[in-house]
């Protein structure tokens, strides 16, 4: 395999220095240059993209702001290839939500784009989940990337162990599926030993282990700075759990304190992750309701779900986000999560109803059309 053309590796680097800055860093200006260039090498990169920025009279030399680069729904992803240099891809993720492989979207990587992604991964987690510097045994009820390689989470669970965990890390979803006993025996180690411990997974998953260890009359005293990370939320299950809830029942059964449960919004076509600030707030000594944060390489809106239009601060909407990290695909995805910008970030509400999202609706069939050359 060849390797990426340069000016994708120089733009890849210029991204890395701008996401080893930190989350502290405020460089908007630095936030609009880039994504301008990340802008221009999609548009020049991916055809299909190129007609469809075209078909609205949006090309790079005629914008000047990230909020003008055309975004696409998630869900194109499902019915067509939009990888930069798709030769180049090393690692392909697929999403969630449904058994059928025919029915799930898929994401390219090339090797730059694991490279910008593995950034995003070290610097969003030191800052926002392990703020405090802790080294942690992680634990992570999902499946190792070997058993699940087009698994993202898997992938950025993996990442999360080998820059932070201690050496006992490991996942407890194997072969013949989640090995309770194993985990049971690990947070009895860490209580006795003195180990904190970080546990990971998909929020279902910790659903599922905290109804297991009530029917079995189990509870746990981890030791302090012991935390929980729990990723994605309830769509499609067979109940919901209100965040309160989660959070009371970390503390019930895992002896986790509040302000250590946190939520990552992460997804497949997004390569960066949002973080709750919750912990960060609370090591900070800062008094704010929580939100998740965009951080400095990427940006949200809230959009209106028929028109696509930015909405004012509060109302609820459509999110679209904007990914430098996304240089090997899409910069600008725009999602069917319902949500609303706050002072300090922006809250998830959980998906639109189908039907509700007619904007997205309307862009997939353009896109489509295109492909088909009409």
């Amino acid at each position: 395999m060849s390797e990426l053309p340069k000016e994708a590796l120089e733009l890849d680097q210029k991204i890395i220095d701008f996401i080893r800055k930190g989350v502290d860093q405020q460089d908007p200006e630095g936030f609009n240059r880039l994504a301008l260039e990340v802008f221009a090498l999609q548009f020049k990169s991916i055809p299909l993209y190129r007609r469809y920025c075209e078909k609205r009279g949006i090309e790079p030399e005629r914008i000047s702001s990230w909020e003008e680069v055309p975004a696409l729904p998630t869900d194109v992803f499902k019915v067509m290839e939009l990888s930069m240099f798709p030769s180049q891809t090393v690692r392909t993720f697929m999403t969630s939500g449904t058994t059928k492989p025919e029915e799930r979207g898929k994401v390219g990587y090339d090797e730059g784009g694991l490279r910008l992604m593995d950034a995003t991964i070290e610097e969003a987690a030191s800052s926002f989940l392990f703020p405090d510097g802790t080294k942690t045994k992680i634990l992570i009820i999902a499946p190792s990337p070997e058993m699940a390689p087009h698994m993202i989470m898997a992938y950025g669970m993996n990442r999360l162990k080998d820059y932070f965990g201690l050496p006992q890390s490991r996942f407890l979803v194997g072969r013949e599926g989640f090995e309770v006993e194993t985990l049971l025996k690990e947070l009895r180690f860490s209580e006795e030993e003195g180990v904190p411990v970080t546990l990971c997974g998909g929020s279902f998953g910790f659903v599922n282990f905290f109804d297991y260890c009530r029917e079995k009359g189990l509870k746990f005293k981890l030791p302090s700075s012991s935390r929980t990370l729990d990723a994605g939320g309830f769509k499609g299950r067979s109940r919901e759990v209100k965040r309160e809830e989660f959070i009371k029942e970390c503390g019930e059964i895992l002896g986790i304190e509040k302000e250590y449960s946190v939520n990552l919004l992460g997804m497949t076509e997004i390569s960066s992750q949002f973080y709750d600030s919750t912990l960060r707030n609370f090591h900070k000594g800062l008094h704010l309701s929580g939100a998740k944060i965009n951080p400095p390489w990427t940006k949200t809106l809230v959009v209106d779900p028929e028109t696509l239009k930015p909405l004012p601060l509060g109302e609820t909407g459509l999110l679209k986000h904007f990914d430098l990290a996304n240089r090997g695909h899409i910069l600008a995805i725009q999602t069917d999560d319902l949500g609303r910008m706050t002072g300090e970030g922006f809250e998830v509400f959980g998906r639109s109803k189908e039907g509700e999202a007619r904007g997205c609706s309307l862009t997939i069939d353009e896109m489509t059309h295109i492909e088909k050359g009409k």
